[in-house]
């Protein structure tokens, strides 16, 4: 699995993922870069899921473990560009829940509160 990270809007990153999230090394691909974004005070996060190829429940628990640790140190997670076959894990596990899914990276970071600056008038 690829990891491209990406600063979208000020304090918004988007980890485009491209391959499979499963159990294993991919898990912990995606929760070093986790270590490295709430060590950096990146806490608006989100993961394109487009360019997944499968998700199993070892991916599914790192991504709520990923969702946890964002949420204690103060911040959000969001999903974007999730295919049925995600879609479909997510709402077997009631993931869904909690876990927030978008069409595509620009409207998840659309979805976080402008907290960052103040309007410009």
């Amino acid at each position: 699995m690829l990891i491209n990270k990406i600063e979208l809007k000020p304090g918004i990153i988007v980890l485009e993922l491209s391959g499979p999230l499963q159990m294993g090394v991919e898990c912990k691909r995606l929760e070093l870069v986790f270590d490295e974004l709430i060590r950096e005070n990146h806490t608006r996060v989100v993961i394109d899921f487009s360019k997944v190829t499968k998700l199993d429940s070892g991916g599914l628990g790192k991504l709520v473990n990923c969702f946890s640790r964002l949420k204690t140190a103060g911040g959000e997670l969001r999903l974007a560009g999730t295919t049925s076959m995600i879609d479909g894990v997510l709402k077997l596990a009631r993931a869904d829940r909690f876990l927030k899914a978008y069409p595509t990276a620009l409207e998840a970071a659309d979805s976080f509160p402008d907290s960052s600056s103040a309007p410009s008038s």
